[in-house]
């Protein structure tokens, strides 16, 4: 089914859908009415999902913007950084800010060991096993100390509330120099 007939389809009471004319709907001002113009890139994105739905599943290439629009809207993601023996993943409590991901840790903590002027990623994620969808968003940047301009917008927002108990009083920040995000619309249900 296509967008547009999608979009003239009802759901009926037998668990079908039925086709609506569009003289049955409102009618539209003109400043309403769709134009040729070239679409915005939240016009882009939503033709992107729209077509995605269309066949059934599909997985969407998110742009920058909207990476660090999903960072921004969660609190909890993952930091992975190398030791010794491997990668470590790890859990942190963390905000959006100058297109900066900050969170709190033990000075002598293991992070601030082996991650601290290293490079490490940070995923953030959020799925529907159900409908099976969901999305996945990935920075990339050398971890480093909080610096005075991120306590300068911390100062009247909100800060970094780690759920780990402890002294967690080590400011850390991950520069999102690079970010790359998808998300997968399934066909579960």
């Amino acid at each position: 089914m296509d967008r547009s007939t999608l979009a003239h389809t009802v759901p009926n009471i037998d668990g079908g859908y039925q086709q609506i004319s569009s003289e049955s709907g409102p009618k539209m001002s003109h400043s309403e009415n769709p134009t040729s113009a070239t679409p915005s890139p939240t016009q882009a994105a939503s033709d992107a999902f729209w077509a995605a739905f269309a066949r059934e599943s599909g997985l969407i290439e998110l742009d920058r913007q909207e990476c660090l629009d999903l960072l921004a809207a969660k609190s909890v993601g993952r930091i992975a950084y190398a030791v010794d023996k491997g990668a470590r993943i790890l859990p942190v409590n963390y905000i959006l800010s100058n297109d900066a991901i900050i969170f709190r840790t033990i000075p002598d903590a293991e992070i601030s060991h082996h991650a601290l002027e290293a490079m490490c990623s940070f995923e953030v994620d959020e799925t529907d096993e159900f409908f099976q969808a969901g999305w996945s968003v990935v920075a990339v940047g050398r971890l480093e100390l909080a610096t005075e301009e991120d306590f300068a917008s911390m100062r009247y927002g909100k800060l970094p509330e780690p759920w780990a108990g402890g002294d967690r009083w080590m400011f850390l920040r991950l520069p999102c120099d690079q970010v790359s995000g998808r998300r997968v619309i399934g066909h579960g249900g």
